[in-house]
């Protein structure tokens, strides 16, 4: 029978995880649109049609530009809601001109239409599919209805120009308005479904199943970020370190059983996952010890925190066969202050003050400040 006369709150940690970023998703598309612009200049340069061409190199350029701005970051990553409603526009305006010069409604086109749909579906917007379907139905019976006017002239390079009716305009834009929106929806479900399944599996990779904290793949990975953050700055950026370990661990195992072994660890890691600012980020380092980074914080205020949850998981007690169980843990505190300091070399002397800290009789906490001589 197992009691714990203690409650704590366990809380998600944030796991930082690799995610297919939005320019990545976008760039797919964008080198198409540039690919597929390029080889229809060049068709229309060939029939003779210098004032699509222009069009066409219009387009192309702005294509360019885009690929380029979205592959140094400025664009997408920043979230700006009109960073693919913009390019989305263009192509329609390029593509319906295209549509004009091919035929209303020819299948190459279609095809072509319905490819270019789909590739822009990758972006995270889902109302991609109204709008798109909206613009295409707006073009592309505009122009149908300038050719059946005869404000613009017949041309076609396919086949024999034909003259459309009323009803065939019609019929084309809401086909191709509808079927814009179709694909867009199914393929944006398509990759949301894997992407999402992806991210899952990803979060699963960097969480250690028994406590919910991060593993150490997690850490490494989180730290990479603070330290790159931390060469970026200009000012002094300190980053603590905290390496927990608890006291007569393998004692609980071998006297209780694995069961209250686990529940220990998991004990202890609801009171990291509450005891922290969000900007910290706690681990399982392996075994019965855990990790705690501390970015932007002194020694001073890494000592509060190791003190702070020694202090909480000396409250923990847990009642197995009438028999109570305290628990303790010791904890070594390091600091990385300079840029030229690697981490492992301060992980390294968190590991051997932690070290200290059992020396000395356990249930305490060993910092850098106090043992300048422990490297």
């Amino acid at each position: 029978m197992v009691k714990n006369s203690k409650n704590t709150t366990s809380s998600n940690q944030n796991i930082s995880t690799k995610s297919i970023s939005r320019s990545e998703k976008f760039q797919t598309a964008n080198l198409a649109r540039c690919v597929y612009t390029l080889i229809m200049v060049l068709v229309f340069y060939y029939f003779h049609l210098p004032w699509i061409v222009i069009i066409g190199s219009i387009h192309l350029l702005f294509s360019v530009l885009w690929f380029a701005l979205i592959e140094i970051e400025i664009l997408v990553e920043k979230n700006h809601w009109w960073s693919g409603y913009v390019p989305a526009s263009f192509d329609l305006i390029w593509l319906t001109v295209l549509a004009y010069g091919t035929g209303h409604i020819t299948s190459f086109f279609i095809l072509g239409y319905l490819g270019s749909i789909a590739l822009s579906s990758m972006s995270l917007d889902r109302n991609y599919g109204i709008y798109n379907a909206f613009l295409a139905t707006l073009l592309f019976s505009s122009m149908g209805f300038l050719v059946y006017y005869e404000v613009l002239p017949l041309i076609n390079i396919l086949m024999p120009p034909i003259k459309p009716t009323l009803l065939s305009i019609l019929i084309s834009s809401i086909l191709l308005g509808g079927s814009s929106f179709i694909v867009n929806q199914i393929v944006s479900k398509l990759f949301f479904s894997l992407t999402d399944v992806n991210e899952k599996l990803l979060a699963i990779a960097m969480t250690d199943p028994l406590t919910g904290l991060s593993n150490r793949r997690s850490f490494l990975s989180n730290l990479e970020v603070e330290i790159a953050r931390k060469q970026r700055s200009n000012g002094t950026y300190p980053i603590s370190f905290i390496l927990f370990d608890l006291d007569h661990f393998k004692s609980i195992n071998d006297n209780y059983g694995h069961d209250i072994g686990d529940l220990v660890l998991q004990e202890f890691s609801s009171i990291l996952k509450t005891s922290l600012r969000k900007q910290d980020f706690s681990a399982r380092w392996g075994g019965e010890e855990f990790i705690v980074l501390l970015p932007d914080t002194n020694l001073d205020g890494a000592e509060i925190v190791a003190e702070k949850i020694r202090n909480l998981i000396s409250l923990i007690r847990l009642s197995v066969n009438q028999t109570e169980i305290k628990c303790s843990v010791s904890a070594g505190v390091a600091i990385m202050n300079s840029k030229e300091t690697t981490a492992d070399s301060v992980i390294k002397k968190a590991d051997n003050l932690l070290y200290e800290a059992k020396k000395r009789g356990r249930n305490q906490i060993c910092s850098e400040k106090n043992f300048p001589e422990i490297v």
